[in-house]
């Protein structure tokens, strides 16, 4: 079969194929059917953001490729796709504030925005900012470029277990992501809470692909019905693509390999519609229907909220990584922030010995359980590029080469009393779109995580040398 010309774009397959597109379109492209998405020019953007900063003596290995003993160990075979910075300071290394300088706020609100902050009251959990973090800077730069009209969602903002040890006393240290301050927002109204509910990602993530599919389809109205009547009763969405599936494989003369990887899609579309009844214990089952054809619920159902204990939340993550995959490898979006903590973590590990909060255990000097509680942290972000890695973007390249994933977190501690902004073992992962050389260890020599912002606003195609405080910015670090 002769190669179209032009090549088929995202939305003329969906006026024929409806929601199955999303699944198509990447399996075309790689058969140089379907134009290419410019992932090169507009990389994926994720802030994967922890409480609690690596402890920096114990993340301070000479080469990536001998991570045993640290924290990071379970990155070990990412190595070749990881940046670990040494030396680089938060806010210069100590607090930017206009009120009191607690470093808590200045940790979580500083690796997010590099910006300034202020209080309410004296203390980390009353502080709040008027400025963008990074993840809505690069959101926005997306939302108004013309060849990504068709990517639905301008960013995701996702949680498990996103709080702070305090929140019933304020909720400053919970916050990742905010936009700019406008006239009349309370003093959190530029913060944007994050989703931690699977299940609700899952259905924004459906009903906007099915959306755009309806505003573009050619296909039956009835279709459209059917859809939403699924997403209604939790049954399962793939369900009503498979035919589209099989009549795509045989008008496009799909061989076994690209047949084999459209498969493989629509598999991974459904390991996350079945994740929660397999990994989440005691879930509710979906409402019994007539026309139901799951006997379980095929939406995933973990849920993150007011959660601090990682046995349990470890299933949630999991899903929520699942999420971000679905996401991206059908490109409902470019942009994603994940807390699976707020600053001063309350988190605790149970079924690795960790009872106390991993707040307790910074100002307890426990140097050994901090060590073990972050290899946790690791562990998802080292699930979270596996994910990526799994992406098929076309042109021998997957998806975490066509990203920019930036491991935050906040302040550290050794005493009853010590915070410290400086030496924040940051890692990043991936190429971001082929702009980075990764597989090393670069020492900042006391530059702040600004500069971090600034490289991936720039793969992103934001021309500017700063990012949040002027002060705190020379130019992009890698």
């Amino acid at each position: 079969m002769s190669r179209h010309n032009p090549a088929l774009t995202r939305r003329d397959l969906i006026k024929s194929f409806g929601l199955s597109a999303l699944l198509i379109h990447p399996v075309l492209r790689s058969m140089a059917y379907a134009a290419e998405t410019p992932l090169e020019k507009a990389p994926r953007y994720v802030m994967f953001f922890k409480g609690g900063s690596y402890y920096p003596s114990r993340t301070n290995p000479t080469s990536l490729t001998n991570l045993v003993g640290t924290p990071i160990a379970p990155l070990q075979a990412h190595a070749s796709d990881l940046i670990l910075f040494k030396n680089m300071n938060i806010h210069g290394g100590s607090p930017k504030s206009d009120g009191y300088k607690e470093e808590h706020a200045a940790g979580v609100i500083g690796c997010t925005t590099g910006n300034s902050y202020k209080y309410s009251s004296n203390d980390a959990y009353f502080a709040y900012t008027d400025n963008e973090s990074i993840d809505v800077r690069i959101a926005n730069h997306y939302k108004s470029r013309p060849d990504l009209k068709d990517v639905p969602i301008s960013s995701l903002h996702l949680g498990g277990g996103a709080h702070s040890d305090a929140d019933h006393v304020g909720v400053g240290s919970r916050y990742i992501s905010f936009r700019n301050r406008v006239r009349g927002d309370t003093r959190y109204g530029n913060a944007i809470e994050p989703i931690q509910d699977a299940g609700q990602v899952y259905d924004m993530l459906i009903k906007a692909a099915n959306a755009t599919c309806t505003a573009q389809s050619n296909k039956p109205d009835g279709d459209t019905v059917k859809m939403n009547a699924a997403l209604a009763r939790r049954a399962s969405v793939v369900d009503f693509i498979v035919s589209d599936i099989k009549a795509a494989k045989m008008k496009f003369g799909m061989d076994t390999e690209h047949a084999h990887k459209l498969d493989g899609l629509l598999e991974s579309w459904s390991q996350t519609e079945r994740s929660a009844r397999q990994a989440v214990a005691g879930t509710e089952a979906a409402p019994k229907s007539k026309d139901t054809p799951c006997l379980a619920s095929a939406r995933p159902n973990g849920k993150g909220a007011n959660k601090f204990n990682l046995d349990q939340l470890s299933p949630v993550h999991d899903q929520m990584i699942q999420l971000i995959k679905l996401a991206f490898e059908t490109d409902l979006t470019r942009v994603v922030a994940f807390t699976l903590s707020g600053a001063s973590s309350g988190q605790t590990w149970p079924s690795r010995g960790i009872h106390k909060a991993h707040h307790t255990l910074e100002h307890n000097g426990d140097v050994d359980s901090l060590v073990k509680i972050d290899t946790y942290y690791s562990e998802k972000f080292a699930s979270l590029l596996t994910a990526l890695k799994s992406i098929d973007d076309g042109g021998g390249k997957n998806g975490l080469y066509n990203s920019s994933v930036v491991l935050g977190m906040e302040c550290w501690s050794n005493s009853s009393s010590g915070h410290y902004l400086t030496n924040i073992p940051f890692v990043f992962a991936g190429q971001g779109g082929g702009r980075f050389k990764t597989g090393r260890i670069v020492n900042a020599g006391g530059r702040n995580n600004n500069d971090l912002h600034i490289a991936c606003q720039n793969a992103a195609g934001i021309a500017s040398d700063t990012f949040g405080l002027p002060s705190l910015c020379r130019g992009a670090i890698i």
